[in-house]
This record gives C-alpha cells, sequence and structure tokens, in this order.
C-alpha cells in the first residue's frame, strides 16, 4: 500500500458531546484547555481544531441562528500559549456555527492556519442523555453568498478553508464555488473565479446527531470517497455512543488512506467503554491503529506539505 502519512487532528472541547464527561468541569480555563492540546501534539496530533472559550444563544436568535459565540481574548490567550510550546502544530479554528462577523473577528487576532466553514447547514441536535439532560441544538444555513464571503475573506487573510462535509450536497457548493459564478440578492450576476485553492482539505462526517446526521457505517464513508471532488484531500469526524463503533469508524478511515479527527468533541471513551484520561490518549490509540498497518503519522511540518498549507 503507497501510504500518505496520517495527518491526526485533535479536539478537546467535551461539552457538546459528552456532559458526563469528567473532564468537562476542568477543561474551563485557558491553561487547562491549552496543555490538553499541547499534550495531545507531543502524542501525535499535527492539527489543533480549537473550539477555545465560546458562550452559546440562549434560544433561537432573530436572524434565525442559535450559534456559539467566541471569547476572543480567551481563545486566543490558548492559541498563544500553544504556538509557543508547538510552533509548527497547524491552528485550525473551529465552531463553524460561529457568526461569520465573530469568525472574522477571531481570525484577525489569532490568525490561524485553518478555519472551519460548513458547506451544509448547521443541523445538529446533541441529546446523548435525553432522559437525563437537555439537548443542545445548533441550527443555522450557509448560503452560497454567504460562503463566498467567507472565501474572501479566507483569501484576504491567508487562512485555509476546512470544508466541513455533512453530507455529499456540500460538494455541490464546491462545485458552484469553483465555476465561480454568482448571482446578488439583486439579480446581478457576477464572476469570481480562484476562491478555492487546490488542494482542498474536508471533513467528513459521521454519526453527528440532528436531521443531517450521516450514518457510521462503511457504506457512508465509501459514498463521501466516490463521489468527493478532484484535488481533495479528506479527513474524518465521527460521534457515537458506541465508542466501539466510533473506532471501528475512525479505522475504516486510515485503512481507506484518510485521515481522521479525534478527541473529546468527538469521543472520549476508549473502546472498552472508559474515559480516557486526556485527549493525548485517544491520539495514542489512532497512532497505534496506524502503525499496526504499517501506516506512518505525518509530523507538523508533513501535515502541512499534506493539507497545502503555504
Amino acid at each position: 500500500m503507497n501510504w500518505t502519512p496520517l495527518v491526526i487532528t485533535v479536539t478537546c472541547d467535551p461539552r457538546l458531546q459528552d456532559p458526563l464527561n469528567p473532564r468537562c468541569d476542568q477543561l474551563t480555563t485557558v491553561d487547562a484547555i491549552a496543555a490538553e492540546y499541547i499534550n495531545a501534539n507531543e502524542a501525535g496530533a499535527a492539527v489543533d481544531h480549537i473550539h477555545g472559550l465560546y458562550s452559546r444563544d440562549p434560544v433561537i436568535q432573530p436572524d434565525g441562528r442559535l450559534l456559539q459565540v467566541p471569547d476572543i481574548e480567551g481563545t486566543a490567550a490558548i492559541v498563544t500559549q500553544i504556538r509557543n510550546v508547538h510552533p509548527g502544530t497547524v491552528v485550525q479554528q473551529g465552531l463553524a456555527s460561529m457568526r461569520p462577523e465573530q469568525k472574522l473577528a477571531l481570525w484577525e487576532v489569532i490568525k490561524p492556519e485553518m478555519s472551519s466553514l460548513n458547506l451544509n447547514s448547521h443541523d445538529e441536535y446533541f441529546d446523548p442523555y435525553p432522559d437525563q439532560i437537555q439537548p443542545i441544538a445548533c441550527y443555522s444555513v450557509h448560503p452560497i453568498n454567504e460562503l463566498r464571503q467567507y472565501f474572501q475573506w479566507s483569501k484576504h487573510h491567508g487562512v485555509k478553508p476546512e470544508l466541513e462535509c455533512f453530507d455529499t450536497g456540500a460538494f455541490d457548493a464546491v462545485r458552484i464555488i469553483r465555476d465561480g459564478i454568482f448571482w446578488t440578492d439583486e439579480g446581478k450576476k457576477e464572476i469570481e473565479t480562484g476562491l478555492l485553492d487546490d488542494p482542498l482539505w474536508a471533513t467528513f462526517f459521521f454519526g453527528w446527531p440532528g436531521q443531517s446526521c450521516q450514518p457510521m457505517t462503511d457504506v457512508a464513508l465509501f459514498n463521501q470517497i466516490f463521489h468527493k471532488p478532484n484535488q481533495l484531500n479528506w479527513s474524518m469526524s465521527c460521534m457515537s455512543r458506541d465508542p466501539r463503533e466510533y473506532w471501528a469508524q475512525i479505522n475504516r478511515g486510515i485503512l481507506q488512506n484518510g485521515h481522521v479527527r479525534v478527541g473529546y468533541e468527538d469521543c472520549g471513551k476508549h473502546p472498552d467503554g472508559t474515559y480516557a484520561a486526556g485527549c493525548a490518549d485517544l491520539v495514542n490509540t489512532a497512532v497505534s491503529m496506524a502503525k499496526a498497518v504499517g501506516r506512518p503519522v505525518a509530523s507538523a511540518q508533513e501535515a502541512r506539505q499534506i493539507i497545502g498549507l503555504n
């Protein structure tokens, strides 16, 4: 097998996926969150998907959205600590659900190498314990002209988009953006090409709860791979109440020469159902899976080359 070195992304926020994770109360400060990422980087993660500190809309707002609101100062402090220890690590700003103007404000402060942009719609309903804890929802549509604005900002600020793909409809958004034909709200046609630089970097989502959920199966994975646009490298994010199912899907991604995301946001448990003491343990599991089949794990520098960062 001609393996591509495995790029491991780590994400350390357990609050949405599993509010009963015993680390939830600990990972609430700048120092604790930064240390979690630093330890995960030392275990083999090359990309840090960072939520930072944030709050949430309490109810659906007048703009029709129910989203996260970033704490820019706190998030910047986390990123600074990570870069002080691991300056080569790729900072991938998460929370694709932020409103556009808040995302731009965060970019201007932390200057991430990458940022999450959802090509579908946010339609998420986190209910791991529906009979114990009130579910957390997240709702927002992302129309083509909003995506166009994001990609204009990305080019201007040197931020590579992480294209979040919850289903194959995201690939049609790629086609539209690449074609570069847009219509304004006033009915004016505008041509703007070159908004997406090859190679693209996408994350395929499986098992994320909500009305856009894609099942965590080999068939769903192969469907995404079969239909993906050209010049696109992919990683995967999975979420499941059954950690055995979760790690089976992660293993499928590794075997298909894709890349993976692990950490408390996606699944904080080992295959036997016990909680990981830290995200570094979850990274170690992915590293072990890769080594078992002879696949090398990408360093931060190799990850930059594979992702297509300048």
